[in-house]
């Protein structure tokens, strides 16, 4: 309901896309949402777009097969009329606009593999909706789709023979704000950007940190996202205090995109030691910016970083040579 607020890669590959159709000559673009407990619709304008704000299920949607959302997307599209819709996932948005398609062909983007998350889901809840929705709408997506677009190859590599349709890899929409930037890097200054949940491993560049003051004594961990699971940034926390790094370690939490412009301007090394990650936003918007990149093989990250060249990958939990790679791009 704040168009100004971004929330994560898929929100801000989406809103940079928004930003680039709306400048565009004879393109009129329009964002559709569900929110859940929504009373009523209601529409705003934003970065050129109109926002149509739809009433979303809270409850029982995967039963129903979203049977709400395909009615009230389809009222939308009739009035519309438009001449391509894009879904910008290959599940709950893909499923309901393949379902309610019309005489427009609809382009599905695939953002995150949901077979691979279901493993870093968070609780007991997140693990079950994945496994008894999120598996069978993305099936659904990759086989009954004629187009998708990816970031990377990663994708296509990973589905192989489901795709029916064509794939496209466009690569992810980066503001032209990041390529404008006139890096400034601090001395060891280490931006990690990215919400602290299990998966993306913070605890390893945590526990990398004592190795680099050892060579870099003015090293400094900023950590920029939202502490999503309670349990996972306790033990980061305790962890900073064990190994006596609170002078070492910021914990900005969610920041405004003007905030993350300043940190890529300001970062001397972005690191993602992720165990999981399809094609993240965080790693074309620090190269945008200059910024070189320690990171992991997983998902399309490979793709991203070219070894050597634009920046570093290690083995998902290596510690040794994060702070080995990160040490030398200091």
């Amino acid at each position: 309901m704040d168009p100004g607020r971004v929330r994560g890669g898929v929100e801000s590959s989406s809103s940079m896309l928004v930003s680039g159709l709306s400048k565009l000559p004879n393109v009129e673009t329009h964002v559709i949402t569900f929110v859940p407990a929504l009373p009523q619709p209601a529409q705003t304008e934003a970065a050129g777009a109109m926002v149509w704000y739809l009433p979303g299920t809270r409850r029982l949607a995967n039963l129903t097969l979203h049977a709400r959302e395909r009615r009230s997307l389809r009222t939308i599209l009739d009035r519309l009329g438009p001449d391509v819709v894009h879904a910008q996932d290959a599940l709950r948005y893909g499923y309901i606009c393949l379902k309610t398609q019309g005489r427009a062909p609809v382009v599905v983007s695939v953002h995150g593999i949901a077979r691979e998350e279901v493993a870093y889901a968070t609780g007991l809840h997140a693990r079950t909706q994945i496994r008894l929705a999120g598996l069978s709408l993305e099936r659904y997506c990759v086989r009954n789709a004629r187009f998708l677009v990816s970031p990377t190859p990663y994708a296509e590599h990973y589905f192989g023979h489901e795709i029916r349709g064509r794939i496209w890899e466009v690569g992810n929409p980066i503001s032209d704000r990041l390529f404008a930037v006139d890096p400034a890097p601090t001395r060891g200054r280490i931006l990690y950007a990215g919400s602290v949940i299990p998966r993306k491993r913070l605890l390893d560049m945590v526990e990398a940190l004592p190795r680099i003051a050892l060579v870099v004594p003015d090293v400094h961990l900023r950590v920029a996202g939202e502490e999503i699971d309670g349990v996972y940034a306790r033990l980061v926390h305790v962890r900073i205090r064990e190994l006596g790094l609170e002078d070492r370690v910021t914990m900005l939490g969610s920041i405004s995109p003007e905030g993350m412009l300043d940190e890529n301007r300001r970062a001397a090394v972005l690191t993602l030691p992720s165990a999981q990650e399809t094609s993240p936003m965080v790693i074309g918007e620090a190269m945008a910016a200059g910024l070189p990149v320690v990171a992991t093989p997983v998902g399309g990250v490979s793709y991203l970083v070219d070894e050597g060249i634009t920046g570093h990958l290690v083995e998902v939990g290596d510690v040794a040579s994060l702070a080995t790679r990160v040490t030398a791009v200091l």
